[in-house]
């Protein structure tokens, strides 16, 4: 579970048996076979006895480490109990090598699965194991317990400190994914409420060409028979007014945004009281080329690109944000660099969304702190050097 991550190697099960890994039953192997070769004599510095029944009875205090992760409370029960059986059964025999390994293995592990009414029980058992090692094991003796039982203290702690910081990692991950899954709905409510706003800016706009247009029209038709020059030419209007509304339209109904209008249409001139207004930072705004009037829809979305990428740079007094409008001969580049903000995710969004709807590239450059936008957007051929 949580703090097994710090010994990998026992995560492998051995076949279907969920909890118990290749790692735990090597681990209880190893110390079986040396209990064995202890209180057998067939290890140097071994007690000489000998007999059978000591050598099937020491397993009781090595085997159960094969489930220390299962089941520790079940193996630290059974460590102490075991101890108690050898000690009064088989007598002082040195069972201290592996016996004292596995009592702080199984408390170490304890405090990796169990919550504090547990393992407090289970710490006791191994305590109880260590205490029966020092007061019964030759080499150890009663005055060993000053050593052993505060191990067995900090095995528990070190496991449980583990634990902590397993679920500590595993409810930041669930957080940092909680996270990411907020930024990706962010966005895309900003996108479908820029789209709303595009909704509403370009009824406004087909409405006041529409009104334009019909007011054209009854002139003319008043004035074909009285004046037909002045009629012609207000049918005329009508017509490129038409096909100019179209031409804006198609550049701004693919992904209908933009935000709902209080008052008259932005435009570029307008870039210096939105700087102003916007932020609190140092804005500076540049223009180079040759400035001139350009398609309504593509001055809006521009203006609105900047609104965007404002919100993505930081807004701090200490702070500079540098703007730049660039009148090509083929299109309207926009230059917009400044300290990153907290917003950038959904800003970057909704820019990408309104660059992409008018045919144009976004790129952002960073590098540490400073963030950098360049936005090119072509210009229609009609508008193109005009």
């Amino acid at each position: 579970m949580t703090g097994m991550n710090a010994v990998s190697w026992l995560w492998r099960p051995v076949g279907k048996a969920s909890g118990v890994g290749w790692g735990d039953v090597g681990l209880a192997a190893l110390l079986s076979a040396w209990a064995v070769l202890l209180v057998t004599g067939l290890l140097p510095g071994s007690s000489d006895h000998s007999g059978a029944l000591a050598a099937v009875a020491v397993l009781a205090m090595t085997v159960p480490v094969a489930w220390e992760r299962r089941s520790p409370l079940l193996a630290a029960g059974v460590v102490a109990a075991g101890t108690l059986v050898n000690e009064l059964g088989a007598g002082a025999i040195v069972r201290c090598g592996p016996g004292l390994p596995a009592a702080l293995v199984i408390a170490y592990f304890a405090g990796t699965r169990l919550s504090w009414r547990w393992l407090s029980v289970a710490a006791a058992a191994c305590m109880a194991d260590v205490a029966l090692q020092s007061a019964y094991d030759p080499r150890l003796g009663p005055g060993f317990m000053t050593i052993g039982l505060p191990a067995v203290v900090l095995a528990c702690a070190a496991g449980w400190l583990v634990r902590q910081r397993g679920l500590a990692a595993a409810a930041l991950r669930a957080r940092n994914a909680e996270l990411r899954a907020q930024r990706e709905r962010t966005a895309e409510l900003a996108v479908t409420a820029d789209r709303a706003r595009v909704a509403s800016d370009l009824n406004d706009f087909v409405r006041a060409r529409i009104s334009g247009m019909a007011a054209a029209a009854s002139t003319g038709r008043d004035l074909i028979t009285t004046d037909p020059a002045t009629a012609r030419d207000a049918l005329a209007k009508v017509g490129s007014s038409g096909r100019e509304t179209l031409a804006q339209m198609r550049e701004v109904v693919g992904g209908l945004r933009a935000e709902r209008l209080t008052a008259p249409q932005p435009v570029l001139a307008d870039l210096d009281s939105l700087l102003e207004r916007a932020t609190t930072a140092d804005a500076r705004l540049q223009v180079s080329g040759s400035p001139r009037i350009l398609p309504a829809g593509l001055e809006l979305s521009a203006y609105r690109i900047v609104e965007h990428l404002l919100e993505a740079l930081e807004d701090a007094p200490g702070t500079r944000i540098d703007v730049h409008v660039r009148f090509c001969d083929d299109a309207l580049e926009l230059d917009v660099r400044g300290t990153a903000g907290k917003q950038q995710p959904a800003a970057f969004a909704t820019t990408h969304e309104r660059v992409a709807l008018l045919g144009g590239t976004l790129r952002i450059e960073t590098a540490a702190d400073l963030c950098t936008a360049l936005v090119r957007l072509p210009l229609a051929p009609g508008y193109a050097g005009a």
